[in-house]
Order: C-alpha cells, then sequence, then structure tokens
C-alpha cells in the first residue's frame, strides 16, 4: 500500500512537472498567426490591407518572440507576374519573376510545408489555402504565382521599417499580396526536450544545415495588399469590406 502511495506521488509530481512543458512546447508544433506586415500608419479591417506601390510597410510580431528566420510570401496575379521586372526592398533587389512559381491546379495550399535545399528554405506549418487567397486577391478562377524568400534574421515586438516596391516592365492589373512567415523556437524560451543538440542553436538562421519549419505567420487581416494606383482601390476592395477599409492611423500592436 505504502509503495503504491509512493508510485501515486511520483506519477503526480512528473504530470505536473510535464503539463506546463507540454503547453509551452506546443506553442511550436503548429502555426499562430503573430506576425504584421502591414502598411505604416494603417488601421485595421478584418482584411488585407491595400496600399499602393511603392508601399513604406512595417513587420514586427505580437505574443512570444523573438521571431527568427522571417520570409516573406508574396503571391501575384497573372498580370503582374507576365509584365514584372522586379521586386524591390529599400532600392535592392529582393525578387524577380524567376523567384515566382505557379499554383498548380492540384496545389491546395502554399507554401510547400517540405523544405527546399537549394534555397534553405525550411518548410512551413504556416500554408495558407489558395481558394481563400484567391478570394482576397478577386482572382477566382484565374492563375496566381507564389514565391517566398529571405527577408530578416530576427523581428521583435518593435516594428522594422522597409519599403517594397514592384516594379513592372509594362502597365498591368498590378495585384501582390504580402505575408510574413517566421520562425519561434519555443525550446531556447522553455528548456523543452532538444531533440538535435548538435545544431539546435543554429537552426533558425538562413545558414544552418538543419531545418526547423516556420511556424508563424501573418492572418490574412496582417498583411498587405498591392494594387497600382489609388483611384484602383475602390475595385480592388470589392472583395473586402468596404470604404472604410483605408482609414488612417498606426495600427495597434
Amino acid at each position: 500500500m505504502r509503495k503504491t502511495a509512493l508510485y501515486l506521488l511520483l506519477a503526480t509530481s512528473l504530470l505536473l512537472i510535464a503539463i506546463p512543458l507540454a503547453s509551452a512546447c506546443g506553442d511550436c508544433t503548429g502555426c499562430a498567426h503573430t506576425i504584421q506586415v502591414i502598411p505604416v500608419d494603417s488601421t485595421y479591417t478584418g482584411d488585407p490591407i491595400v496600399t499602393t506601390s511603392p508601399a513604406n510597410l512595417m513587420i514586427f510580431h505580437t505574443g512570444n518572440g523573438p521571431i527568427e528566420n522571417v520570409w516573406l510570401l508574396i503571391v501575384l496575379n497573372e498580370p503582374t507576374y507576365n509584365a514584372l521586372n522586379e521586386i524591390t526592398i529599400n532600392g535592392t533587389t529582393f525578387m524577380t519573376q524567376e523567384n515566382f512559381t505557379l499554383v498548380e491546379i492540384w496545389r491546395h495550399k502554399i507554401p510547400s510545408l517540405l523544405p527546399n535545399f537549394w534555397t534553405d528554405y525550411p518548410g512551413s506549418l504556416c500554408r495558407y489555402e489558395v481558394a481563400a487567397i484567391k478570394d482576397k486577391m478577386d482572382e477566382k478562377g484565374n492563375p496566381i504565382y507564389y514565391g517566398v524568400n529571405y527577408f530578416l534574421p530576427e523581428i521583435t515586438t518593435s516594428a522594422t521599417y522597409f519599403t517594397l516596391a514592384v516594379d513592372l516592365a509594362a502597365p498591368a492589373d498590378l495585384k501582390a499580396l504580402v505575408i510574413g512567415l517566421g520562425r519561434y523556437d519555443c525550446n531556447r524560451d522553455w528548456n523543452c526536450f532538444e531533440f538535435d543538440d548538435d545544431c539546435h542553436e543554429e537552426c533558425c538562421h538562413i545558414d544552418c544545415n538543419c531545418y526547423d519549419p516556420l511556424n508563424r505567420g501573418s492572418s490574412f487581416s496582417k498583411s498587405t495588399f498591392v494594387v497600382p494606383e489609388i483611384a484602383t482601390i475602390a475595385l480592388a476592395a470589392a472583395p473586402f469590406s468596404a470604404l472604410g477599409l483605408y482609414a488612417i492611423k498606426r495600427g495597434k500592436k
């Protein structure tokens, strides 16, 4: 009887220790939408926030952090892809047409869950329904193209400001959806079990050889939708909520 009581006490103690660890580690096992990549001085609308090119943007995260190995997922409609010269950040080439891939008819979510060893893309647990993206871009039934490219080593709850410009070789119906992706490493903050001791500390960076998938992203309402001119925003607003979409004030973090 005494032995049984001791076993029960030991099991209860282990359970009490495991619960907070499992809760903390669980924060890394799926996708959480804690990244915001939005126009400066914009207001929350419930949909991607519409702006023009060049776009003055800011990126930061809410909740636990820091967020490391930050990438941008950019989705283009076909006219933008066909006319694309380059996408620049702060005047430097960030992506060209070669960085984009047609979203095949059979593909239901982007970006890929699997890593790409040629580009150091680590794969992503944050993935977006193609149908929902097309709906937000008002491109139902039309081809779209997507690309993911490494952006920053780290973001925090303080905004990082940058200017993104879509340079077209010819006039086109510009539509570019910009979403942030990154990695939150719960192990570093919570003393969870480390399954890869040899390279754990380097796994959140672009130059690592082991791949922890991206597990933080932007919700559609915390992303940016780039269109060509102010005059076209009224048309682009059709799939979104109405005119209040473009009121100006600093978004809350």
